[in-house]
């Protein structure tokens, strides 16, 4: 059983966009990229895996439980951060957990800590998060999401804010999540960051689903993921024309 099965999933806005007709597998303990630019349905797709919004056509399953039948089910074992983190401003760090953490009765005080020094925010723990930047605001929405040691990930954008050390960081993390098992679902319109991060990546583009690869395989026929994703559009504009 895949830990993600996504089955033709539609869903257009007024605007045209969104995605169409969308199916995808996610296998225990892959770190699958969603690569496309802005608009591309990303979000979108992330949206509706986490019951933020409903589909227009087809299903999704998450450990086999599907979102719109039983949500707290199939959402028990999942930590997500889609768009912008959600926070209380007027709460530090440290408080913004301690109230995820009462969600969680296995989770115990000392993982607020551990997360916190895992995400860099341990030096500024007590301050209050809407005086954070943008880099340590995501910082926090990611310390909210791992505080319950998930066995799904679903990350939207992660390095959003962050400068070059920070997407560094958020990489390192990433990675020691993979190494314990756990399967993560990350979306990007950056193709080095799929690139260093992730063993699959699907290709997106204007709401359709172009392609699914493995990443070194991509790296040994293409040079990158970049000039993978450049040789794949280039091909379709050319039949399309």
């Amino acid at each position: 059983m895949s830990t993600v099965e996504l089955s033709h999933l539609t869903k257009l806005y007024k605007n045209g966009k969104g995605i169409k007709d969308l199916s995808l597998n996610i296998e225990k303990g892959q770190v699958y990229g969603l690569l496309g630019p802005n608009g591309s349905g990303k979000t979108t797709t992330m949206k509706i895996m986490t019951g933020l919004i409903h589909s227009d056509e087809g299903h999704v399953k998450i450990f086999g439980e599907d979102p719109g039948e039983d949500m707290e089910k199939a959402m028990q074992h999942v930590g997500c951060l889609v768009e912008s983190p959600s926070y209380y401003p007027y709460l530090t760090a440290k408080q913004n957990l301690e109230i995820v953490k009462r969600l969680y009765p296995d989770c115990s005080q000392a993982s607020i800590g551990h997360i916190l020094e895992q995400v860099g925010l341990s030096a500024c723990q007590n301050e209050k998060a809407e005086k954070y930047s943008l880099g340590m605001k995501q910082r926090l929405g990611l310390a909210m999401t791992l505080l319950s040691e998930p066995e799904l990930l679903i990350l939207d954008e992660p390095s959003n804010g962050l400068d070059i050390e920070g997407m560094a960081d958020v990489r390192g993390i990433i990675r020691e999540q993979a190494k314990k098992g756990r399967t993560i679902l990350i979306s990007s319109h950056l193709a080095g960051e799929i690139e260093q991060i992730c063993t699959d990546v699907a290709i997106i583009r204007e709401g359709t689903l172009l392609s699914t690869e493995k990443v070194p395989k991509l790296l040994t026929d293409y040079g990158s993921v970049e000039n993978y994703y450049l040789t794949l559009v280039n091909n379709r504009k050319e039949l399309a024309s």
